[in-house]
Parts: C-alpha cells; structure tokens; sequence
C-alpha cells in the first residue's frame, strides 16, 4: 500500500511539472514591443539645420557666460531635481531588494531559561540555553525570481534616464526664460523710446498749438496716445518681474525683482541634427520609455510564472544544554527539509495577476510608441519653424526699415504742417510696432533653436 501511494506522487508529480512546460509561454495581448519599435522614419522630411553646428551639450548652445552661469545654478539647486535624484536613489534599492530574494536567507534565534525547583532537600536552579540556525532558500526552477531582478534593473534605467532628461528640461527652459527676459526687457526699453517720442510729439503739438497752428484735439489725441503707451509698459514690466521671480525659484533662490540679464539678446547656435535612428537612441525620455516598458516585460512574464511550482530548501541546526560554553560541545541537531509546491485552486488569481501585468506592458509600450512618435514630431516641428522664423526675421526686419522710414518722413511733413496728427501717431505707432515684431521674432527664433536642440537629444 506504501509503494503505491508512492507511485501515485510521483506520477501526479510528473504530470504537474510536465503541464508547467506549456506555462512557460505567456500569453500575449496585441500590442507588442515588435509593433511598438516599427516604422521609424529613416531621414526627416524637414531640412532645416543643414547649416547647423555640432554641439556636444546644451550649454554650448550659447558663449553667453552670464546665461551659463544662470543655467549652472538651476543644475545646482533645483528641488524639482533633486527629488529626482533621491528617486533614483530609491531605484537602486529597489533593485538591491530583488537581487537579495536569489540568495538564501539567514536567521538565529537563541533563548535562555531558568527554573527554580523545590524538594525535600530544598530549592535548587536549572539553567537552560539553547539556539538555533535556520537557513531557507527558494530555488530559481525557472528564472521568476531573475525576472524580478532584472525588471528591478531596468526601472533602474528608465529612472537614471528620467534624471537626464528632467536635467536636460531644466537646462533648456532656463535658457528660453534667459531669452524671454532679455527680450521682454528689451520692449520695455522700446516702450520708453516710444514714451518719450509720444512726450516730444506733445511738445511739438503744444508749440504748434501756442502759435495758433494747431488743434487741441491734436494735443488730446498725443496725449491718449502716450497713456497707452503707459499701459503697455505697466503691464511689461509686470511680466518681467513675475519671469525674474520664476527663474530665481528655479534656481531654489528666494523670489525678488532683483535679477539682471544681459543687454543683448543672446545668440543661441543653430544645433546640427543627426539622423533619425542615432537622434532617437540618444533622446533621454524615450531611453526611459523603453526601459520601463521592458522591465513590465519582465514582471510580467515572473507574473506568469508564479503559476508553476516552487522549491524550497530549509535547513535548521538547533542545541539546547545547561550553559553556553557547552552549548555546541555534542553537535547540533539539525533537519533539511525540501518542498515542492504549487498552485492547484485560487480562484484564478495567479492567472488574473499575470494578465493583469500583460495589459500593463501592454500600455507601457503604447506609452513607448507615443513617446517615439512625439520624438518625431518635436524634430520636424523644430526644423521647420527654423526655417519660418529665420525668412519672417528678415521680411520684418524690412518692414522695420521702412515703417522707420515712413514714420520720418511724416514727422517732418507734420511740422511744416502738410499732414495731420493722426497720420504721424499711426506711422510712429507702426515703427515701434516693427521694431517689436522683430525683438519677438529673434527671440522665438532662439527659443526654438534651444527647443531643437533638446529634441534632437543632446544633453549635459
């Protein structure tokens, strides 16, 4: 009767380890890394930065030492990124913590006892001691626990490439805020040319007017005309100091107006592009994207495999005698104890769990694709508004020489009284208007040459 339940052990286990060959194959859903990686561009469309330099980081983006300097102390002090750091931190000991379930673990435990007993001769004392090692060990029958380790690794990855990434981000939104500033200032300036130009066309309607040659809604008109003028450089110099105040907070400095830039707008080069496989296999984000989405890869398929058996080993050694100093002198007892065990009933919640992990690979490298597909388009859009920005620069800037033009040669028509004060306040309006134009667009242009630069992948 012994041999037979015997035989019905191991029969029932070698149908069991014989079904788990076909576990080892998840199940799949249909989107895939394969679909996920596919039908990338081989060249951009758009030809943009055919002139451009090799740039080996962002910061030679600019020789603007105080833009550097900014940039620097952003890098430096940045919460945002400094949390990011002790997320990374966190990573690798999540990934310490994976690696220690390959290895066995060790455990003692000791105790010690004393009794008083009492006779007829009187009360005497028994001391006891006594301790014992455990050790357990969870063999890696088919690499679940691996699995484990190495989609530890990976998320470990992603995260150091999220750091590069959030540094890149930093960097270049601290060079736009540079540019914007500087060219926010700079239209300050222009309003106060345009201030006191409107206050000297005043002085002229007033004369004009003193000698009986003028209007006095000549005058009133100059006058509203130099209020908005007003206005406009109020509501300016609100956005600069609210921009000073952002760009201090990023540089963890406590928020005041008490920030200066340079006088000049600063130059920002034109990044050379790589082509598209080399631009993409550097980009930070999508490195992170991809590793993330592999290490669901992994978890999932450990996910799958927690269907099939497990086996254990435990050793204990434990020793019991009246002192300590005696405590090993006869050799231990000890016991091995291998299992074998395995999942038969459990309403289905090892195989939802593994499921459950497919659908979030699934969505991990939809998460990918989407991150692919933005890559591109950031690239094409750069290069093209490259391309739009630098012919609208020049078309304003000859609209500028001629509004320029126009607004001189309608002041002087005014003073000798062939033109009226309507026409001179549109044609001065119209000149400082261009010169606007084309502070805006120099500073668009630079801000998306930094913009370019990033989607192209170059970093720190």
């Amino acid at each position: 009767m012994r041999s037979l339940s015997h035989k019905l052990i191991l029969a029932a286990s070698g149908v069991l380890l014989a079904s788990c060959t076909t576990s080892l194959s998840p199940e799949r859903t249909t989107f895939t890394e394969e679909m996920a990686v596919g039908q990338t561009p081989t060249e951009w469309s758009q030809k943009g930065s055919s002139h451009g330099q090799a740039l080996s980081s962002l910061l030679a983006l600019s020789s603007d030492k105080k833009l550097n300097k900014h940039v620097d102390a952003v890098l430096a002090n940045n919460i945002s990124l400094r949390q990011s750091v002790l997320d990374l931190q966190k990573a690798e000991l999540e990934l310490d913590k994976a690696s220690g379930t390959l290895w066995p673990t060790l455990t003692f435990n000791s105790q010690a006892d004393r009794q008083r007993v009492k006779s007829t001769q009187g009360s005497s004392y028994q001391n006891s001691v006594g301790g014992d090692l455990t050790v357990q060990w969870e063999a890696d029958l088919w690499g679940k626990l691996s699995d484990r380790a190495y989609a530890s690794d990976r998320t470990l990855r992603a995260s150091a490439h999220d750091l590069l990434a959030a540094r890149a981000s930093l960097a270049a939104q601290a060079m736009r805020n540079w540019v914007q500033l500087t060219a926010l200032e700079k239209l300050a300036n222009l309003d106060r040319s345009r201030i006191s130009s409107l206050r000297n066309t005043e002085q002229i309607i007033s004369d004009q007017f003193t000698r009986g040659i003028g209007e006095l809604s000549d005058l009133e008109a100059a006058r509203s005309a130099t209020a908005n003028a007003q206005s406009d450089l109020a509501d300016r110099t609100v956005q600069i100091d609210q921009l000073k105040r952002q760009m201090q907070v990023a540089a963890s400095q406590m928020p005041n107006t008490h920030f200066k830039t340079g006088s000049l707008l600063p130059n920002v080069k034109l990044p050379k592009g790589a082509m598209p496989a080399t631009t993409l296999g550097r980009r930070p984000d999508l490195l992170a994207a991809y590793e993330r989405a592999a290490a669901a890869d992994l978890q999932h398929k450990a996910s799958y495999k927690d269907l099939l058996p497990t086996f254990s080993v435990n050793f204990t050694a434990s020793d019991q005698s009246a002192s300590l100093a005696d405590l090993l002198n006869g050799g231990p007892a000890w016991r091995l104890l291998g299992s074998l065990s395995a999942p038969i009933l459990d309403g289905g919640n090892r195989r939802l769990t593994a499921k459950q992990a497919d659908l979030d690979a699934a969505r991990l490298w939809l998460s990918y694709r989407q991150t692919l597909l933005t890559a591109v388009m950031e690239v094409e859009n750069g290069l093209q508004n490259e391309t739009i920005l630098r012919k609208r620069e020049q078309i304003l800037t000859r609209a500028l020489n001629h509004s320029q033009s126009n607004y001189e040669q309608y002041e002087r028509r005014y003073r000798d009284g062939l033109t009226d004060i309507v026409t001179l306040l549109s044609a001065e309006r119209d000149a400082f208007a261009a010169r606007q134009a084309v502070v805006n667009i120099r500073s668009s242009r630079m801000q998306n040459r930094v913009d370019l630069a990033v989607a192209f992948g170059i970093g720190l």
